[in-house]
């Protein structure tokens, strides 16, 4: 639910490799995103808009308000000012956020301050339109946008909105495992070998894998500790008087959110193992690409490898990211600065957020009819779609299905989703892009709508 289990795309490439190569690239493209979870996919493109003209309009839908605010959040740190943020301030906090369930204090300092900024441009659109004009609300209905602010107003400390996010995974965790619960580290490390491994991620190491599972902190380093409730983790908020109910702890609990920026990088020494021992961690191949998008959405020009940029713990087990706040919720306010300058310019991309009801109608409205040049699909969203989906695409438009292969479904079970893609995509006369004769695994496979007067 909050990450996704497919490495991020340049979409504008993605779409390039996908047409004519003597054609000219389009003026703009419409880009769905359908239940992602996370912006690597928007993060990943805009970060290479600089190379080309063609304006991306992302349109992202997700399945309920909480994971829109979430979104808001993670892209908001990419496109800070680099005034009070440099780029590895932006690649940590980045991580912090998107992958541990609790967090640094300046982590959730900056949580407090932002949250108070992301009210201001969900209500007020000359505010948004001045601080964040990449963002567009506009496709939200005014209680979507009113449910924004109470998860905002959620995500500031404040005792009576305490949120024990520790003992929340714990509880996931017991009813998940059981009687086996007691006996958990070897669970996590036949999930590890026997299923993701054995699936393809096998940049995740042991040591990392096995202390997320056991405590919801995925990416930890030897200079920090995370001690305060990560609470962009809750989903399900309602007002109870002056508090908030909500569902305590959903989503992902057993494949990680190593996926989305941790399996694979353009040097191959950082995918280098011996003995099945790797050099690198996911957590620091994660590091290294989240690095390259931050410094080329900041910087815009090609980020040149720098091994002073990223870790390399691949062997180490960390005495860090303890789970120090068990028993005890940290109240206090921590903040440092406002964050309420306006974002760095980008002209050729727009980040619509779609109405959750859209989830099922936009199927059939007609004001969607033909309008997408990208679709991505999510794997867990797949179920979602009806007869009426294609409807959706425009001629010659690039659909990615991602897949389950880079999580910890069984075999049986990837290769069932896998043949329900094929089967729709048959169904409807998409063309495949993807070369199923290769045995390799794929986490996303692609197919382009042909246009019917071709």
């Amino acid at each position: 639910m909050f990450w996704g289990f497919s490495e991020a795309l340049d979409l504008f490439e993605e779409y390039r490799k996908a047409q004519d190569p003597t054609e000219e690239p389009p003026v703009e493209l419409n880009i769905l995103l359908f239940g992602l979870g996370d912006p690597r996919h928007v993060l990943k493109s805009a970060s290479k808009s600089f190379k080309h003209s063609t304006k991306l309009n992302f349109h992202i839908l997700e399945g309920c308000l909480e994971l829109v605010a979430r979104n808001l959040l993670l892209t908001s740190i990419a496109f800070e000012n680099g005034h009070h943020l440099s780029v590895k301030g932006k690649t940590h906090l980045f991580m912090d956020i998107f992958g541990n369930t609790l967090l640094r204090p300046f982590s959730n300092g900056y949580i407090n301050a932002k949250a108070k900024v992301l009210t201001k441009l969900a209500t007020d659109p000359d505010y948004a339109e001045k601080v964040a004009p990449i963002f567009s609300l506009e496709g939200l209905r005014y209680k979507e946008r009113d449910h924004l602010e109470n998860v905002f107003h959620f995500w500031i400390n404040h005792e009576k909105h305490a949120y024990n996010v520790a003992q929340y995974w714990d509880a996931r965790v017991r009813a998940m495992l059981g009687t086996r619960y007691d006996h958990r580290m070897g669970s996590f490390d036949w999930d590890l070998h026997m299923r993701l491994r054995e699936n393809g991620a096998k940049q995740i190491c042991p040591q990392e894998y096995k202390h997320w599972r056991d405590t919801g902190v995925a990416f930890t380093f030897p200079e920090y500790e995370q001690s305060d409730p990560n609470k962009t983790f809750v989903v399900g908020l309602s007002r109870n008087g002056d508090g908030f109910m909500h569902r305590g702890i959903v989503g992902d609990i057993s494949t990680g959110p190593y996926i989305s920026f941790g399996v694979k990088c353009p040097e191959e020494k950082l995918a280098h193992s011996n003995h099945g021992v790797n050099d690198f961690r996911s957590t620091d191949v994660t590091e290294r690409n989240v690095f390259e998008i931050m410094y080329e959405i900041q910087n815009r020009k090609d980020y040149i490898l720098d091994a002073k940029d990223f870790h390399q713990y691949g062997s180490y087990v960390l005495d860090s990211g303890k789970n120090l706040n068990k028993d005890q919720i940290r109240s206090e306010s921590v903040e440092f600065c406002k964050y309420d300058e306006p974002f760095i310019q980008r002209d050729n991309v727009k980040i619509n957020f779609l109405s959750v009801e859209n989830l099922l109608k936009i199927q059939t409205k007609p004001d969607h009819r033909c309008q997408y040049d990208i679709v991505v699909i999510a794997s867990n969203y797949f179920s979602f779609l009806k007869d009426d989906f294609p409807q959706l695409f425009s001629d010659n438009s690039l659909i990615c299905f991602e897949t389950r292969q880079l999580t910890t479904f069984s075999k049986d079970e990837i290769s069932q989703l896998t043949a329900q893609i094929k089967d729709f995509a048959k169904s409807h006369s998409l063309q495949p892009l993807t070369n199923f004769s290769i045995n390799v695994p794929h986490s996303i496979i692609r197919y382009k709508n042909i246009s019917q007067t071709q």
